[in-house]
Protein backbone atom coordinates (compact mmCIF):
# COMPACT_ATOMS: atom_id res chain seq x y z
CA UNK A 1 0.00 0.00 0.00
CA UNK A 2 1.24 3.23 -1.11
CA UNK A 3 -0.05 7.20 -0.26
CA UNK A 4 -0.56 8.58 -3.74
CA UNK A 5 -1.55 12.52 -3.19
CA UNK A 6 -4.34 13.86 -5.52
CA UNK A 7 -4.32 17.41 -6.14
CA UNK A 8 -6.86 19.14 -8.53
CA UNK A 9 -10.13 20.68 -8.55
CA UNK A 10 -13.69 19.17 -8.75
CA UNK A 11 -14.00 17.38 -11.72
CA UNK A 12 -14.69 13.85 -14.15
CA UNK A 13 -10.80 12.84 -14.05
CA UNK A 14 -10.50 13.53 -10.22
CA UNK A 15 -13.08 11.38 -9.70
CA UNK A 16 -11.83 8.93 -11.90
CA UNK A 17 -8.35 9.17 -10.43
CA UNK A 18 -9.43 9.06 -6.88
CA UNK A 19 -11.51 5.73 -7.55
CA UNK A 20 -8.22 4.26 -9.32
CA UNK A 21 -6.19 5.16 -6.55
CA UNK A 22 -8.54 2.98 -4.65
CA UNK A 23 -8.60 0.01 -6.65
CA UNK A 24 -5.10 -0.42 -7.20
CA UNK A 25 -4.85 -1.00 -3.03
CA UNK A 26 -3.66 2.45 -2.33
CA UNK A 27 -4.47 5.43 0.10
CA UNK A 28 -5.79 8.83 -1.49
CA UNK A 29 -3.93 11.81 0.24
CA UNK A 30 -6.31 14.41 -0.53
CA UNK A 31 -5.00 17.91 -0.72
CA UNK A 32 -6.96 21.27 -1.50
CA UNK A 33 -5.24 22.71 -4.18
CA UNK A 34 -5.90 26.14 -2.90
CA UNK A 35 -3.31 26.46 -0.33
CA UNK A 36 0.38 27.61 -1.23
CA UNK A 37 2.25 24.87 -2.89
CA UNK A 38 4.42 25.13 0.15
CA UNK A 39 2.16 23.57 2.47
CA UNK A 40 0.78 21.48 0.13
CA UNK A 41 4.30 20.00 0.08
CA UNK A 42 4.70 19.87 3.61
CA UNK A 43 1.33 17.69 3.98
CA UNK A 44 2.98 15.20 0.72
CA UNK A 45 6.25 15.03 2.79
CA UNK A 46 4.90 14.42 6.20
CA UNK A 47 2.44 11.81 4.62
CA UNK A 48 4.70 9.90 3.33
CA UNK A 49 3.61 10.50 -0.75
CA UNK A 50 6.23 9.40 -3.36
CA UNK A 51 3.67 9.70 -5.98
CA UNK A 52 1.14 12.45 -7.07
CA UNK A 53 -1.44 12.96 -9.12
CA UNK A 54 -1.55 16.96 -10.12
CA UNK A 55 -4.17 19.11 -12.35
CA UNK A 56 -2.28 21.05 -14.98
CA UNK A 57 -1.52 24.84 -14.29
CA UNK A 58 -3.16 24.40 -10.51
CA UNK A 59 1.37 25.03 -9.78
CA UNK A 60 3.25 26.72 -12.04
CA UNK A 61 5.40 24.35 -13.95
CA UNK A 62 9.04 25.69 -12.36
CA UNK A 63 7.37 24.69 -8.91
CA UNK A 64 7.12 20.60 -9.53
CA UNK A 65 10.55 20.84 -10.58
CA UNK A 66 11.85 21.37 -6.99
CA UNK A 67 9.91 18.06 -5.90
CA UNK A 68 12.70 15.73 -6.61
CA UNK A 69 11.61 13.57 -4.17
CA UNK A 70 8.34 13.25 -5.28
CA UNK A 71 6.76 11.74 -9.04
CA UNK A 72 4.20 14.12 -9.87
CA UNK A 73 1.72 12.89 -12.82
CA UNK A 74 0.30 15.90 -14.41
CA UNK A 75 -3.50 15.56 -15.89
CA UNK A 76 -5.62 17.99 -17.46
CA UNK A 77 -9.54 18.45 -16.85
CA UNK A 78 -12.56 19.66 -18.57
CA UNK A 79 -13.12 23.23 -17.74
CA UNK A 80 -17.10 22.58 -17.78
CA UNK A 81 -18.45 24.48 -14.74
CA UNK A 82 -21.13 21.40 -13.66
CA UNK A 83 -20.74 17.98 -14.55
CA UNK A 84 -22.96 14.96 -14.35
CA UNK A 85 -21.03 11.87 -12.91
CA UNK A 86 -21.48 9.04 -15.77
CA UNK A 87 -22.09 5.20 -15.42
CA UNK A 88 -18.96 4.30 -15.87
CA UNK A 89 -17.46 5.77 -13.44
CA UNK A 90 -20.31 4.32 -11.33
CA UNK A 91 -19.72 0.65 -12.51
CA UNK A 92 -15.84 1.71 -11.76
CA UNK A 93 -16.00 1.94 -8.17
CA UNK A 94 -15.71 -0.92 -6.17
CA UNK A 95 -16.69 -1.04 -2.48
CA UNK A 96 -14.48 -2.08 0.05
CA UNK A 97 -15.08 -2.54 3.76
CA UNK A 98 -11.02 -3.46 4.72
CA UNK A 99 -9.25 -1.77 7.50
CA UNK A 100 -6.65 -0.77 5.33
CA UNK A 101 -6.40 3.29 4.90
CA UNK A 102 -8.51 4.52 2.24
CA UNK A 103 -7.86 8.53 2.07
CA UNK A 104 -6.15 10.95 4.31
CA UNK A 105 -7.55 13.98 4.59
CA UNK A 106 -6.40 17.56 5.65
CA UNK A 107 -8.41 19.10 9.05
CA UNK A 108 -9.39 23.09 7.95
CA UNK A 109 -6.75 24.18 10.30
CA UNK A 110 -9.18 26.78 12.41
CA UNK A 111 -7.72 25.75 15.65
CA UNK A 112 -4.01 25.49 14.14
CA UNK A 113 -2.16 23.86 11.85
CA UNK A 114 -4.29 21.39 9.55
CA UNK A 115 -3.83 17.65 10.51
CA UNK A 116 -3.58 14.81 8.05
CA UNK A 117 -6.85 12.29 9.21
CA UNK A 118 -6.77 8.75 8.33
CA UNK A 119 -9.49 6.94 7.43
CA UNK A 120 -9.89 3.09 6.74
CA UNK A 121 -12.37 1.52 3.86
CA UNK A 122 -14.09 0.42 6.42
CA UNK A 123 -14.60 3.56 8.12
CA UNK A 124 -15.99 5.67 5.12
CA UNK A 125 -17.91 2.90 3.59
CA UNK A 126 -19.82 1.84 7.02
CA UNK A 127 -20.37 6.11 7.34
CA UNK A 128 -21.61 6.47 3.89
CA UNK A 129 -24.03 3.31 4.35
CA UNK A 130 -25.79 5.28 7.00
CA UNK A 131 -26.20 8.11 5.04
CA UNK A 132 -27.62 6.40 2.53
CA UNK A 133 -30.64 5.12 4.95
CA UNK A 134 -31.84 8.57 5.88
CA UNK A 135 -30.52 10.09 2.54
CA UNK A 136 -32.57 8.26 0.13
CA UNK A 137 -36.23 7.17 -0.46
CA UNK A 138 -36.03 6.13 -4.07
CA UNK A 139 -32.45 6.08 -5.65
CA UNK A 140 -33.39 6.25 -9.21
CA UNK A 141 -35.42 9.90 -8.87
CA UNK A 142 -32.69 11.40 -6.26
CA UNK A 143 -30.54 14.00 -7.88
CA UNK A 144 -27.95 15.05 -5.31
CA UNK A 145 -26.08 18.59 -6.09
CA UNK A 146 -22.88 19.14 -4.02
CA UNK A 147 -20.53 22.48 -4.82
CA UNK A 148 -18.29 21.89 -2.32
CA UNK A 149 -14.94 20.25 -2.46
CA UNK A 150 -14.30 16.77 -3.19
CA UNK A 151 -11.31 16.98 -0.59
CA UNK A 152 -13.66 17.59 2.63
CA UNK A 153 -14.61 14.95 4.45
CA UNK A 154 -18.55 15.62 4.23
CA UNK A 155 -18.56 15.72 0.36
CA UNK A 156 -16.35 12.96 -0.03
CA UNK A 157 -17.86 10.27 2.48
CA UNK A 158 -21.51 11.79 2.80
CA UNK A 159 -22.11 13.06 -0.72
CA UNK A 160 -20.07 11.64 -3.22
CA UNK A 161 -19.29 7.69 -1.97
CA UNK A 162 -23.03 7.70 -1.32
CA UNK A 163 -24.00 8.30 -4.06
CA UNK A 164 -21.57 5.90 -5.94
CA UNK A 165 -23.08 2.89 -3.60
CA UNK A 166 -26.62 3.85 -3.82
CA UNK A 167 -26.20 4.86 -8.11
CA UNK A 168 -27.82 8.01 -7.17
CA UNK A 169 -27.80 10.66 -9.83
CA UNK A 170 -24.96 13.19 -9.09
CA UNK A 171 -24.38 17.11 -9.87
CA UNK A 172 -20.86 18.20 -9.04
CA UNK A 173 -19.92 21.91 -9.64
CA UNK A 174 -15.92 22.36 -10.93
CA UNK A 175 -15.95 24.99 -8.60
CA UNK A 176 -17.83 27.15 -5.89
CA UNK A 177 -20.41 28.71 -8.14
CA UNK A 178 -22.45 31.89 -8.19
CA UNK A 179 -25.85 31.64 -6.62
CA UNK A 180 -27.46 32.49 -10.23
CA UNK A 181 -25.64 29.30 -11.85
CA UNK A 182 -26.60 27.43 -8.97
CA UNK A 183 -30.58 27.26 -9.21
CA UNK A 184 -30.20 27.24 -12.80
CA UNK A 185 -27.75 23.69 -12.63
CA UNK A 186 -31.11 22.89 -9.99
CA UNK A 187 -33.82 23.37 -13.00
CA UNK A 188 -31.72 22.16 -15.65
CA UNK A 189 -31.09 18.82 -13.64
CA UNK A 190 -34.04 18.70 -11.93
CA UNK A 191 -32.39 18.22 -8.46
CA UNK A 192 -33.87 17.15 -5.61
CA UNK A 193 -31.16 17.29 -2.62
CA UNK A 194 -28.72 19.87 -2.33
CA UNK A 195 -25.45 19.88 0.34
CA UNK A 196 -24.24 23.27 1.14
CA UNK A 197 -22.48 24.74 3.77
CA UNK A 198 -23.76 27.37 6.54
CA UNK A 199 -22.04 30.52 4.24
CA UNK A 200 -23.32 28.97 0.77
CA UNK A 201 -26.53 28.58 2.12
CA UNK A 202 -27.04 32.05 3.34
CA UNK A 203 -25.69 33.52 -0.64
CA UNK A 204 -28.33 31.50 -1.81
CA UNK A 205 -31.18 33.06 0.53
CA UNK A 206 -30.34 36.50 -0.73
CA UNK A 207 -30.12 35.51 -4.16
CA UNK A 208 -34.16 33.98 -3.90
CA UNK A 209 -34.56 37.20 -2.55
CA UNK A 210 -33.69 39.17 -5.47
CA UNK A 211 -34.86 37.10 -8.37
CA UNK A 212 -37.44 34.60 -8.77
CA UNK A 213 -35.75 30.94 -9.77
CA UNK A 214 -37.38 27.47 -10.77
CA UNK A 215 -36.84 25.00 -7.78
CA UNK A 216 -39.48 22.84 -7.51
CA UNK A 217 -37.57 19.98 -7.83
CA UNK A 218 -35.64 20.80 -4.93
CA UNK A 219 -37.10 18.30 -1.69
CA UNK A 220 -34.10 18.54 0.91
CA UNK A 221 -31.21 20.45 1.41
CA UNK A 222 -28.51 19.36 4.26
CA UNK A 223 -26.49 21.23 5.71
CA UNK A 224 -22.97 20.65 6.96
CA UNK A 225 -19.43 21.65 7.29
CA UNK A 226 -20.31 24.45 10.51
CA UNK A 227 -22.51 25.05 13.07
CA UNK A 228 -25.93 26.84 11.05
CA UNK A 229 -26.93 29.59 12.61
CA UNK A 230 -30.66 30.59 13.95
CA UNK A 231 -30.76 33.81 11.46
CA UNK A 232 -29.37 31.94 8.44
CA UNK A 233 -31.90 28.59 9.42
CA UNK A 234 -34.90 31.04 9.66
CA UNK A 235 -34.17 32.67 6.48
CA UNK A 236 -33.74 29.43 3.87
CA UNK A 237 -37.36 28.39 5.92
CA UNK A 238 -37.93 31.60 4.18
CA UNK A 239 -36.68 31.34 1.20
CA UNK A 240 -37.01 27.93 0.40
CA UNK A 241 -40.97 27.21 0.46
CA UNK A 242 -41.85 24.12 1.09
CA UNK A 243 -38.43 22.61 1.22
CA UNK A 244 -36.95 20.56 3.93
CA UNK A 245 -33.75 22.02 5.94
CA UNK A 246 -31.70 19.77 7.27
CA UNK A 247 -28.65 20.14 9.86
CA UNK A 248 -26.19 17.88 10.21
CA UNK A 249 -23.43 17.46 12.50
CA UNK A 250 -19.91 15.44 12.13
CA UNK A 251 -16.05 15.93 11.98
CA UNK A 252 -13.18 14.15 9.64
CA UNK A 253 -12.34 12.03 12.90
CA UNK A 254 -15.52 10.52 13.13
CA UNK A 255 -15.74 9.55 9.76
CA UNK A 256 -17.62 11.68 9.27
CA UNK A 257 -21.16 11.91 9.83
CA UNK A 258 -22.21 11.91 13.47
CA UNK A 259 -25.60 13.43 13.89
CA UNK A 260 -28.39 14.56 11.35
CA UNK A 261 -32.40 15.90 11.38
CA UNK A 262 -34.84 14.10 9.91
CA UNK A 263 -38.69 14.91 8.89
CA UNK A 264 -39.45 14.02 12.85
CA UNK A 265 -37.16 16.50 14.54
CA UNK A 266 -36.58 19.48 11.95
CA UNK A 267 -38.97 21.85 13.34
CA UNK A 268 -35.79 23.78 15.38
CA UNK A 269 -32.03 24.58 14.62
CA UNK A 270 -30.82 21.33 15.92
CA UNK A 271 -28.16 19.05 14.65
CA UNK A 272 -30.56 16.13 15.06
CA UNK A 273 -30.09 12.83 16.45
CA UNK A 274 -27.15 10.48 15.98
CA UNK A 275 -27.40 8.63 12.87
CA UNK A 276 -27.53 4.34 12.82
CA UNK A 277 -24.29 3.32 14.59
CA UNK A 278 -23.31 6.08 16.25
CA UNK A 279 -23.99 7.18 19.82
CA UNK A 280 -23.48 10.38 21.32
CA UNK A 281 -23.16 11.58 25.04
CA UNK A 282 -21.71 14.90 26.23
CA UNK A 283 -20.31 15.53 29.42
CA UNK A 284 -18.81 18.09 31.89
CA UNK A 285 -15.27 18.52 32.59
CA UNK A 286 -15.06 15.69 34.97
CA UNK A 287 -16.18 13.51 32.69
CA UNK A 288 -19.87 13.02 33.87
CA UNK A 289 -22.83 13.08 31.67
CA UNK A 290 -24.97 16.12 31.93
CA UNK A 291 -29.06 17.01 32.25
CA UNK A 292 -30.80 18.12 28.82
CA UNK A 293 -30.41 22.00 28.16
CA UNK A 294 -27.30 21.79 30.57
CA UNK A 295 -23.87 22.79 28.16
CA UNK A 296 -20.58 20.28 28.06
CA UNK A 297 -18.18 18.41 25.25
CA UNK A 298 -19.65 16.63 22.92
CA UNK A 299 -18.35 12.91 22.96
CA UNK A 300 -18.89 9.95 20.22
CA UNK A 301 -18.68 6.50 19.62
CA UNK A 302 -18.65 5.55 16.36
CA UNK A 303 -17.72 2.61 13.69
CA UNK A 304 -16.18 5.04 11.75
CA UNK A 305 -13.60 6.18 13.72
CA UNK A 306 -10.00 7.45 12.05
CA UNK A 307 -7.61 5.28 12.59
CA UNK A 308 -4.91 8.76 13.42
CA UNK A 309 -3.49 11.13 12.51
CA UNK A 310 -0.29 11.00 10.33
CA UNK A 311 1.29 13.33 12.79
CA UNK A 312 0.77 14.31 16.29
CA UNK A 313 -1.62 12.92 18.67
CA UNK A 314 -5.64 13.65 19.19
CA UNK A 315 -5.68 17.50 20.73
CA UNK A 316 -8.87 16.73 22.92
CA UNK A 317 -7.99 13.96 25.85
CA UNK A 318 -10.90 12.11 25.94
CA UNK A 319 -13.37 12.69 29.18
CA UNK A 320 -15.87 9.23 28.89
CA UNK A 321 -14.77 5.71 28.65
CA UNK A 322 -12.40 6.42 25.37
CA UNK A 323 -14.90 7.77 23.07
CA UNK A 324 -13.57 10.66 20.70
CA UNK A 325 -13.58 14.03 22.52
CA UNK A 326 -14.69 16.08 19.36
CA UNK A 327 -13.88 19.29 20.95
CA UNK A 328 -17.59 20.76 20.38
CA UNK A 329 -19.25 21.91 23.24
CA UNK A 330 -23.26 20.70 22.66
CA UNK A 331 -26.79 19.96 24.86
CA UNK A 332 -29.68 17.71 24.31
CA UNK A 333 -33.18 19.29 24.84
CA UNK A 334 -36.04 18.37 25.86
CA UNK A 335 -37.20 16.15 22.62
CA UNK A 336 -33.48 14.64 23.12
CA UNK A 337 -32.14 16.26 19.88
CA UNK A 338 -28.62 17.62 19.88
CA UNK A 339 -27.47 21.04 19.38
CA UNK A 340 -23.74 22.08 18.53
CA UNK A 341 -22.83 25.59 20.19
CA UNK A 342 -19.28 26.08 19.13
CA UNK A 343 -15.66 24.70 19.83
CA UNK A 344 -14.10 24.27 23.71
CA UNK A 345 -11.25 26.65 21.51
CA UNK A 346 -13.96 29.20 21.51
CA UNK A 347 -15.00 29.91 25.12
CA UNK A 348 -13.88 32.90 26.61
CA UNK A 349 -12.39 32.76 30.18
CA UNK A 350 -13.51 36.15 31.85
CA UNK A 351 -13.03 37.07 35.11
CA UNK A 352 -13.84 32.76 36.32
CA UNK A 353 -16.80 32.97 33.65
CA UNK A 354 -16.95 30.81 30.73
CA UNK A 355 -18.93 32.87 28.22
CA UNK A 356 -20.24 31.34 24.63
CA UNK A 357 -19.99 33.35 21.83
CA UNK A 358 -22.78 32.03 20.09
CA UNK A 359 -25.47 32.93 22.82
CA UNK A 360 -24.33 36.62 22.46
CA UNK A 361 -24.14 36.38 18.21
CA UNK A 362 -27.70 34.57 19.09
CA UNK A 363 -29.00 38.11 20.81
CA UNK A 364 -27.52 40.71 18.38
CA UNK A 365 -28.65 38.67 15.00
CA UNK A 366 -32.04 39.29 16.22
CA UNK A 367 -31.94 43.04 15.13
CA UNK A 368 -32.87 42.16 11.65
CA UNK A 369 -30.79 45.02 10.36
CA UNK A 370 -27.39 42.52 11.19
CA UNK A 371 -27.00 39.95 8.68
CA UNK A 372 -23.90 38.48 10.66
CA UNK A 373 -21.98 38.71 13.60
CA UNK A 374 -19.00 37.24 15.63
CA UNK A 375 -18.16 37.70 18.75
CA UNK A 376 -14.48 36.77 20.10
CA UNK A 377 -12.14 38.35 22.54
CA UNK A 378 -9.48 40.47 21.42
CA UNK A 379 -6.80 42.63 22.85
CA UNK A 380 -6.51 46.81 22.83
CA UNK A 381 -3.39 48.66 24.12
CA UNK A 382 -2.72 45.66 25.95
CA UNK A 383 -6.35 44.88 27.68
CA UNK A 384 -8.28 41.93 26.86
CA UNK A 385 -11.79 42.21 25.85
CA UNK A 386 -14.90 40.95 24.21
CA UNK A 387 -15.43 42.60 20.74
CA UNK A 388 -18.05 42.25 18.04
CA UNK A 389 -17.79 42.19 14.40
CA UNK A 390 -21.31 42.55 12.45
CA UNK A 391 -22.30 43.36 9.52
CA UNK A 392 -24.67 45.86 8.27
CA UNK A 393 -26.03 49.01 6.57
CA UNK A 394 -25.84 50.92 9.73
CA UNK A 395 -23.88 51.60 12.76
CA UNK A 396 -25.32 49.41 15.91
CA UNK A 397 -23.22 49.45 18.37
CA UNK A 398 -25.35 51.64 20.75
CA UNK A 399 -28.74 49.92 19.96
CA UNK A 400 -27.11 46.37 20.24
CA UNK A 401 -26.22 47.06 23.86
CA UNK A 402 -29.64 48.59 24.75
CA UNK A 403 -30.94 45.42 23.79
CA UNK A 404 -28.80 42.84 25.52
CA UNK A 405 -27.70 44.77 28.79
CA UNK A 406 -30.70 43.56 30.52
CA UNK A 407 -30.75 39.94 28.97
CA UNK A 408 -26.64 39.01 29.80
CA UNK A 409 -24.33 39.05 32.57
CA UNK A 410 -22.07 42.13 32.23
CA UNK A 411 -19.18 40.09 31.57
CA UNK A 412 -20.94 38.37 28.41
CA UNK A 413 -21.72 42.12 26.70
CA UNK A 414 -19.07 42.95 24.28
CA UNK A 415 -17.17 46.57 25.04
CA UNK A 416 -16.19 46.89 21.50
CA UNK A 417 -17.85 46.90 18.11
CA UNK A 418 -16.68 46.74 14.34
CA UNK A 419 -19.14 47.00 11.34
CA UNK A 420 -17.62 45.26 8.46
CA UNK A 421 -18.62 44.12 4.97
CA UNK A 422 -17.62 40.81 5.28
CA UNK A 423 -17.06 38.49 8.23
CA UNK A 424 -13.54 35.96 7.38
CA UNK A 425 -14.31 32.31 6.73
CA UNK A 426 -11.92 29.72 5.82
CA UNK A 427 -11.68 27.63 2.74
CA UNK A 428 -14.08 25.01 4.20
CA UNK A 429 -16.92 27.69 4.96
CA UNK A 430 -16.01 28.06 8.93
CA UNK A 431 -15.64 31.19 10.50
CA UNK A 432 -11.80 32.29 11.17
CA UNK A 433 -12.41 33.01 14.77
CA UNK A 434 -8.52 33.94 14.74
CA UNK A 435 -8.70 36.11 12.43
CA UNK A 436 -12.12 37.88 13.45
CA UNK A 437 -9.57 38.55 16.31
CA UNK A 438 -6.82 40.51 14.80
CA UNK A 439 -9.61 42.02 12.84
CA UNK A 440 -11.22 43.51 15.95
CA UNK A 441 -7.78 43.97 17.78
CA UNK A 442 -6.65 46.49 14.77
CA UNK A 443 -9.87 47.83 14.01
CA UNK A 444 -10.08 49.28 17.56
CA UNK A 445 -6.74 50.86 17.72
CA UNK A 446 -7.87 53.26 15.16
Amino acid sequence: MSRVALIGRNSLEYISLLIEIWNSGNCAVLIDCQPPYNAAAEMMREAGVKKCYLQTNVWAANVVNEFCDIEFICFDVDNTAIFVIPDCLYNKFVPNYSKAEAVIIYSSGTTGKSKGIVLSHFAINTNADAVIKYITSSADNECIYTIRHLSHSSTLICELLVALKSHMKMIVAASTPVPRLVFSAISKYHVTILCVNPTILSLLCDELVRRSYTISSIRKIYVSGAVLSDATYEKAKIAFVGVSIFNAYGLSEAGPRVAVQGPENCNCNSAGKPICGVKVVIVNERGMTVTDEERGVIHVKTPSLFSGYVMGKEKYVSLYQGWLNTGDIGFWDKLGELHVVGRVDDVIICDAHKIYPTDVEKMILEDSSISDCVVSQCTVNGIEMIGCLYISDKDCAIGIVRRIKDRLAQYEIPKRYLKTEAIPHNNRGKVDRKAVSEILSIGMKK
